[in-house]
């Protein structure tokens, strides 16, 4: 498979007169065309903002991109205009905002806000009556009846309008579609249908994506890569398989297993972690985690791990470098 993305040392701040919020520091992945990478962490990890990043939309008065490179298709995507970057949006990036609740304009019908972007990146290539029949085709491709095109949100459940979200990012069959968190606000039925109805669009479709999420279950179902992100850094990175079946894991990856309650399990009470995300204003010397990890010891807290990498499954943490290096 032939890359499509690649994110490389990509460090974000949020600036104001008062602080300075180190949001990303220094993460790298990479992403092949149909496939899917899963960023998992706590909330406040950065994860949203890694989203934003890849497509610009980070505020233009506090958010600053320090460094890094973002290549989509060949082209960096950190060098390109407000023009470039508005003709990527939509038509060869799409999101599926977190919260459909608010992602969708009350006041306009739905089929008129799918509509919005087909015709923007339209450029002469489709009639009028072509555009609106992609409109019923991608509501049915989303499991809504074409007739409901003129209906306004509020007629629509939480789950429907969700699925109304997500058409409007696939309407151009993009080639990156970033979800995030995209069944937080649904409750389990639909999240289920929801899922299945995002990995078969994305099979047929052969489109990439970026599922953002704190839910294991979710990344077990629809990722073939798993990248696990702490304060604003990749901890550990590898394929579904290295981080739910492999034996090597960062102490936090272990922490997020931990927690996942387990019908089967005898246990009374689960595994929290315990402590807080350090405050991105003032994170620790050395490793970010230390603070909450079991195996801390005095390196932990003074020099940040370097990553180590087995078999493409890489790991930041001081425990595994003497494993590496034998």
């Amino acid at each position: 498979m032939s890359e499509l993305l690649h994110v490389k040392d990509l460090v974000v701040k949020y600036k104001t007169d008062l602080e300075t919020v180190s949001a990303v520091n220094g993460i790298s992945f990479s992403l092949n065309k149909g496939e899917t990478i899963g960023l998992v962490g706590e909330t406040g990890a950065g994860k949203t903002t890694t989203a934003m990043t890849l497509l610009r939309l980070l505020p233009e008065r506090t958010g600053k991109i320090e460094r890094g490179e973002i290549i989509f298709n060949g082209e960096n995507l950190l060098e390109a205009d407000k023009k470039r970057m508005r003709e990527i949006r939509g038509e060869k990036i799409a999101m599926i905002f977190q919260d459909p609740m608010t992602a969708l304009d009350p006041v306009m019908v739905v089929g008129d806000q799918i509509k919005e972007a087909l015709v923007f990146h339209n450029r002469g290539k489709l009639t009028n009556e072509q555009i609106d029949a992609r409109v019923e085709e991608v509501l049915e491709l989303v499991g809504i009846p074409a007739s409901r095109k003129n209906d306004y949100p509020h007629q629509f459940s939480g789950g429907m309008k969700q699925r109304v979200v997500i058409a409007i990012a696939l309407v151009c069959e993009p080639d990156l579609l970033i979800a995030d968190e995209p069944t937080t606000a649904l409750d389990v039925t639909i999240q289920a249908q929801v899922l299945i109805m995002m990995k078969e669009l994305r099979d047929r479709l052969g489109t990439s994506m970026i599922m953002i999420t704190h839910d294991l279950g979710i990344v077990a179902q629809v990722c073939d890569k798993v990248a696990v992100m702490y304060a604003g850094e990749i901890v550990e990175q590898g394929t579904l398989e290295d981080i739910f079946a492999g034996d090597r894991h960062h102490p936090y990856t272990v922490g997020l297993f931990g927690a996942i309650p387990n019908i089967n399990d005898d246990a009374e009470r689960l595994n929290p972690i315990d402590g807080l995300m350090p405050d991105p204003t003032n994170l620790p010397t050395g490793c970010s985690f230390s603070p909450r990890c079991p195996h801390c010891t005095e390196r932990c807290t003074l020099e940040h791990p370097a990553v180590h990498t087995v078999n493409g499954h890489s790991i930041s943490c001081h425990l595994f470098e003497k494993e590496v290096e034998g």
